[in-house]
């Protein structure tokens, strides 16, 4: 029982950890990601991100519990709660890493992003969503187009004023024609995705192995409890048969030898 007392704890301790490291990196990539990548078709991949996230935050009510089960009263409700959590935890963690599966396929097929991103650019003059998805994506890696900074060139006259690194023209009504950076966006942004797929599944990986062990020694400190429990009402002392002896009383030598000397009166 204290050995896996101990075993809990420390695994609290790494929940407490990776689970905060894994939902709060997770929230703010997406966050951050999405703004730039929901006009292409990977809406419905960032969409299965928020698996992560669920199963991060699982973590702290697990890592609540697993220190609170080995000193309780109510160990075996609270085991069974942990149990419940960790297992819930564990499949969202992994559906996660299943459906993450699309954003890997963007990064070793390219075309298909590429041919979003440029069906996308089409509708920059007239979509102020993707104008405002583009200069937060070119503003933030750093890059002008999709392949290059002349692909623009095909929609519009002039380069968007994010590719000289601000929102909007000049004050003067300059537009931007030398961009600050020449390089294109679809580069950089799968240096992201993969970077990020790499991070999540390397988080993910670390805090399923620590749940499975948390689930391990919570069933085994639970038949542990039970089968002490067990033990201990069949070892436990019956109390002593107390049986009561019932004899006729057998009168002291004096008062045999008093009742003998008394004279027996003739009753006539």
């Amino acid at each position: 029982m204290r050995s896996s007392g101990l075993v809990l704890f420390a695994c609290a301790g790494l929940l407490l950890s990776g689970g905060a490291i894994l939902g709060g990196s997770t929230a703010f990539t997406l966050l951050r990601m999405s703004y730039y990548f929901w006009t292409t078709d990977l809406g419905v991949e960032l969409g299965a991100i928020v698996l992560f996230i669920a199963g991060a935050f699982l973590c702290l009510p697990s890592c609540w519990l697993a220190t609170l089960a080995p000193y309780h009263s109510k160990s075996v409700s609270i085991l069974a709660t942990l149990m419940l959590l960790v297992t819930t935890s564990i499949l969202l963690l992994s559906t996660g890493m299943s459906a993450i599966t699309g954003l890997s396929k963007a990064v070793r097929e390219p075309g298909a992003l590429n041919a979003s991103m440029l069906r996308a650019m089409a509708h920059e003059s007239v979509d102020p969503a993707v104008r405002t998805a583009f200069s937060a994506m070119q503003i933030e890696l750093k890059c002008c187009g999709v392949q290059s900074y002349a692909d623009w060139y095909q929609h519009r006259r002039v380069l968007p004023p994010s590719c000289c690194g601000r929102l909007l023209n000049g004050k003067n009504g300059e537009q931007c024609t030398n961009p600050m950076h020449t390089g294109g966006c679809l580069r950089p942004a799968l240096n992201e995705i993969r970077m990020f797929i790499n991070s999540v599944c390397v988080l993910a990986s670390a805090i399923i192995i620590v749940m499975a062990s948390t689930l391990f020694t919570a069933a085994y400190t639970l038949v542990s409890n039970a089968l002490e429990r067990k033990e201990s009402r069949a070892l436990k002392i019956a109390q002593p048969l107390r049986i009561a002896c019932l004899h006729p009383t057998i009168p002291a030598p004096d008062m045999q030898q008093s009742v003998a000397n008394v004279p027996i009166t003739p009753q006539i």
